[in-house]
């Protein structure tokens, strides 16, 4: 009988992988102004690339459940991991046709470490403390935007873009062949058999089959929505329309990512201690609302100071509800298909960020400013709070 691994081990490796795919996205949006320059688009067609990615992670998420149940969690991780590296081996290309492909690389690396990591978090880790490990988990995509963030514009600047992504593809090798180390241990629950017994709408079934869950997967699809369009946009906002250098901007983002993943670890820890955690899903959609709305401010140029504390705050309230959400989604689901139903969750998260960043790009195309797009984006946010209120109402009915 295999030994119950520390769960310290677990949330550590969970997070890196989660960094990893968070880097192989966060390497689109960041590099944005340079890849358009490169070749002759507008930098606002990140969106679509963007669109192109969890569009990809969308469809993916109706198997990966499939996936860990029957190869493993720890594989589910490692081929996460590898397929991340293929993408930034496609990007390192420089054509155009190639960066719809690294994009969909990436995009299916994210969907396969999700379900994997939710997977081993939910057997391994103590209920009591079930909001708070999920996310910690999480900060691991904010942490790994941030990283790209700060560094991308500076490798950019000193040497190549290309060295960004070469970042990124090592850090993706290094975590596949480590992963190896607990697979054998981690993936001792795998059923050979698990395939003949779901499908690619299992997970979105399995969720609307329970009220609670429904509205879970409909608001996730909002508070997705309005987290990438912050994350897509922001170096464009402040670049082209607020006329600060790419550095600060990134370094903008950056903050955003890290305000974010101490949004996360907050709200987790407020939901074990409160109980309330459906409550507080519902109050980090009214504060982003807010954030939205004040992105108006943004046209007039503030000093940075001030700048950085909006962007903090934006931060913890857009980013801070992920491991709530993966968390509740892991203690309604039916026995045994946390990694399922984590899957049907991701279709609908994914969904959200594949329409977001499209519809803001269009959106900005008509308005013409990436501030005033900002303040109609708060419509999402409002929507992802009344249907996190919607969930904690039904699951007091009996």
């Amino acid at each position: 009988m295999n030994p119950v691994p520390s769960i310290v081990v677990v949330v550590l490796a969970t997070t890196a992988a989660q960094i990893a795919s968070a880097m192989g996205i966060a390497i689109f949006p960041v590099l944005a102004p340079q890849l358009a320059r490169m070749l002759d688009v507008d930098a606002s067609a990140v969106g679509y690339l963007m669109s192109i990615l969890f569009g990809a992670a969308m469809l993916a998420s109706g198997a990966v459940g499939t996936v860990v149940l029957r190869w493993g969690a720890c594989r589910a991780m490692q081929w996460s991991l590898w397929v991340c590296a293929a993408g930034m081996v496609a990007g390192l290309g420089g054509k155009l046709w190639l960066m719809p492909v690294a994009a969909i690389c990436s995009g299916v690396s994210t969907a396969l470490a999700a379900a994997g990591a939710a997977h081993l978090l939910y057997r391994f880790g103590p209920p009591q403390r079930r909001n708070l490990i999920f996310s910690i988990k999480q900060t691991g995509v904010p942490l790994g935007w941030a990283t790209i963030a700060l560094l991308a514009p500076v490798l950019t600047v000193a040497f190549s873009w290309r060295v960004s992504m070469l970042v990124v593809l090592a850090y993706s090798v290094a975590g596949a062949l480590l992963l190896e180390r607990w697979r054998i241990h981690w993936d001792d629950d795998r059923d050979p058999g698990a395939a003949a017994r779901t499908n690619l709408l299992t997970g979105i079934g399995v969720l609307w089959r329970y009220r609670t869950l429904r509205y879970l997967a409909m608001a996730g699809f909002f508070f997705s929505f309005v987290q990438l369009c912050l994350g897509t946009f922001t170096v464009n906002l402040l670049v082209q329309e607020a006329g600060y250098g790419l550095v600060a901007a990134g370094a903008m983002l950056s903050l955003v990512q890290v305000s974010g993943m101490a949004g996360r670890l907050a709200f987790g820890w407020i939901a074990d201690r409160s109980g309330m955690a459906l409550a507080v899903l519902s109050l980090t959609s009214l504060a982003a609302a807010l954030g939205c709305v004040a992105s108006l401010w943004i046209a007039d140029r503030p000093p940075v100071a001030a700048l950085a504390v909006f962007y903090a705050l934006f931060g913890v309230a857009a980013y801070g509800w992920n491991g709530v959400m993966h968390a509740q989604i892991a203690r309604l689901s039916p026995p045994g298909m946390v990694s399922v139903a984590t899957g049907g969750i991701m279709v609908w998260i994914f969904g959200g960020i594949l329409a977001g960043p499209a519809l803001f790009a269009a959106a900005y195309r008509g308005i013409g400013s990436y501030t005033d797009t900002f303040g109609w984006l708060a419509l999402a946010a409002l929507a992802s709070a009344a249907l996190a209120a919607a969930a904690a109402r039904a699951e007091c009915k009996p």
